[in-house]
């Protein structure tokens, strides 16, 4: 590779010392910007064949210097790589959006840098080819850098993964992934996956044609990957919103059986293994669904009021609650009132009003529900009430179911299922 130039852009002195460090057994012309203005001269004057950007930079961040070589044709064509103390997923979303090769991470991997710039600067000279990296350590070079690595190189081949008890399998075919398997996961959901392991093995292996392991992946690998870093960025809140308060992870007989017979198959597999058995680390090894995926339907059963808080016991938790936009008639022995909106669990209403009735008071509560033909008609007792616009909970009046007949019964969890296997596949299927 001799007679390639590559510029360094970084305003940390030692940082650029690490990096041509890394870079000197490639027998490489190195170019030294110790501000961002500085590189976009150099960039200009030089035309390295490849830029390493630093984000953080005076003058010029590295973004800034990325988006103006981009709208310069003279410039357009050099490729980037960011190196940055900003490691967050969405920082390398918008790295990759401003069409660089690949975003680092600080610390930098020796290792790894040498890896992607031999891969960039291969490009132009595809007859000089290198020895394969064969195996090494996540922790050097990620699942990421991986299979950019793969698809920049056109590799024919399979990367086969190990942490601790669990493996994992891409296959490409030309540089484009084909096919893929985590533990339960296939497919789209096995690469979504292996994007969020940190720490593990990796090892290259020929491909097998004739292997059917795991499912087919859709769409392009770049597509792929960005959504793989979007859902990489929100999972740690999804995990925070379980965990204040603790979440118990256990769904009724009756209510699990119902979103599995209307959710889509993997979301019922998911909904099969709420049966409080099992944390919530152990329902996310065992989900066919990567960790976004499955935290997000666990977050909208939460939402749902269908999962309740871990310290409140079963009797207390009631089931869910879903808001349903139909009227409601309500009448005790003093009054007859309509709401045009209401609360509904398995166990009874929650009606918003300003002059709730009194606790203990029975009441006949007659409500159509969406796709039923008959009217549901209850008994039920006021068992909460607030008419003090400044407590929380808001005002109006919780009435238990009393008496209920059968039919009606089946109709509303009937309902409650059909809603919640609906916002289910919704949480899923989010894009």
């Amino acid at each position: 590779m001799a007679s390639r130039c590559v510029l360094i852009g970084d305003d940390d002195r030692l940082a650029r010392l690490m990096m041509r460090d890394a870079l000197a057994e490639l027998s490489i012309t190195i170019l030294e910007a110790r501000d961002g203005k500085e590189a976009l001269r150099l960039a200009k004057t030089e035309r390295p064949h490849l830029i390493i950007l630093d984000v953080m930079m005076p003058e010029l961040d590295g973004f800034q210097v990325a988006t103006l070589l981009k709208q310069d044709p003279a410039t357009a064509q050099i490729p980037v790589i960011f190196v940055s103390a900003l490691g967050a997923p969405r920082d390398k979303v918008r790295g990759l959006n401003l069409g660089a090769e690949d975003y680092l991470a600080k610390p930098i991997h020796a290792e790894e840098l040498r890896a992607r710039v031999q891969m960039v600067l291969r490009r132009a000279q595809p007859s000089q080819r290198e020895v394969p990296l064969a195996s090494g350590q996540l922790e050097a070079m990620n699942v990421l850098s991986l299979v950019q690595l793969f698809e920049g190189e056109r590799r024919t081949a399979r990367l086969l993964f190990a942490r601790e008890d669990a493996q994992g399998e891409i296959a490409f075919e030309e540089g484009r992934i084909t096919r893929a398997a985590q533990g339960p996961r296939k497919g789209n959901a096995a690469v979504y996956q292996l994007l969020t392991w940190q720490k593990g093995t990796f090892q290259m292996a020929p491909a097998d044609p004739s292997s059917q392991i795991g499912g087919a992946v859709d769409g392009p690998t770049q597509a792929l990957l960005m959504e793989g870093l979007r859902r990489l960025d929100e999972i740690p809140g999804l995990r925070e919103g379980l965990r204040n308060p603790p979440i118990h992870l256990e769904l009724s007989a009756s209510l699990r059986a119902g979103i599995q017979a209307k959710a889509r198959p993997e979301p019922a597999a998911v909904i099969t293994l709420l049966d409080g058995a099992r944390n919530l680390d152990q329902v996310l090894a065992q989900s066919p669904l990567d960790d976004w995926a499955t935290l997000r339907i666990i977050d909208a059963l939460r939402r749902a009021s269908a999962l309740g808080p871990a310290d409140v016991s079963q009797d207390r938790r009631g089931g869910p609650r879903l808001y349903v936009e139909v009227p409601i008639e309500y009448q005790s022995l003093r009054s007859f009132q309509q709401s045009a909106a209401f609360n509904l669990s398995a166990r009874g209403v929650f009606i918003r009003t300003a002059v709730p009735f009194d606790m203990g008071e029975q009441v006949v509560l007659r409500f159509l529900l969406p796709g039923q033909e008959a009217p549901v008609t209850v008994i039920g007792q006021v068992a909460w009430r607030n008419a003090d616009p400044s407590k929380a909970g808001g005002m109006g009046m919780g009435i238990r179911f009393v008496e209920t007949a059968a039919d009606d019964r089946d109709s509303i969890e009937r309902h409650l299922a059909q809603t919640i296997a609906e916002q289910v596949d919704r949480a899923e299927r989010r894009q």
